[in-house]
């Protein structure tokens, strides 16, 4: 029997987060960011001693663990300022728990707690989308990708160096959105579009692949740009 497209457990494995290899827990490092956050008086460093310990714990694969190091901070009035970004980062945590509600809570708190930058919100927003293409909320997703489309246009207007790959992931993420609500040209476009911005990221292609192999008219339609991806990006489709 053929899977529903609009399975987003099947589209799991190709658009979550890089999983990184978990290292043992070094339970002295634990005790020396908890030493230092205790000694140092200033703000800043109280700060980057708790996003080294979250850390240490984030990479042992002990998420909760690193999820409570910043809600403790955030009950801190010290580190007002900072709540945006400890939001950002438990959201990303509980992306690595495959936890989609608790982190599209935490990123909509982000967003909440403070404006970021453009390149801030560029990813505030991405991952927002991301979070509701879990749900299934293509809706909200497509918006949240409308508008870190704006903050990434922003962005690249002040800092015209900035490579253009960064940028692709939200290129995916339309596709998903545009997809899954029936409206498979332009997600293969968008598709397209997120493959030449990455260099032929893995994700991106599995995802256009997976739309073609879904909809055999559309990949006669799409032959020539899928030509052209196997040209320049070394991408089979």
């Amino acid at each position: 029997m053929r899977k529903n497209i609009c399975d987003m457990n099947e589209e799991l494995f190709v658009s979550m987060m890089l999983k990184k290899e978990l290292v043992p827990l070094d339970a002295a490092r634990v005790a020396e960011e908890r030493r230092y956050y205790e000694m140092t008086p200033s703000v800043e460093g109280k700060d980057a001693a708790i996003r080294d310990l979250a850390e240490v714990y984030a990479d042992a694969g002990a998420y909760d663990d690193a999820i409570a190091v910043y809600q403790e901070a955030i009950q801190n009035p010290i580190f007002k300022e900072y709540r945006a970004g400890y939001y950002f980062r438990i959201g990303q945590l509980n992306e690595h728990k495959e936890d989609f509600d608790s982190a599209l809570v935490a990123y909509l708190q982000s967003l909440n707690e403070e404006e970021f930058d453009a390149y801030g919100r560029y990813w505030q927003h991405n991952n927002v989308a991301f979070c509701y293409l879990m749900k299934k909320d293509f809706v909200s997703a497509e918006k949240h990708c409308l508008i870190a489309f704006e903050a990434d246009d922003e962005f690249r207007r002040r800092w015209i160096h900035v490579e253009e790959r960064l940028r692709w992931n939200v290129w995916k993420n339309m596709g998903v959105a545009m997809e899954h609500t029936g409206r498979y040209k332009e997600a293969a476009s968008f598709y397209t579009t997120a493959i030449k911005l990455s260099d032929g990221s893995d994700r991106a292609v599995v995802h256009l692949r997976r739309l073609l192999n879904r909809h055999p008219d559309l990949a006669v339609y799409w032959k020539e740009s899928v030509e052209d991806l196997l040209i320049y990006y070394n991408v089979i489709v």
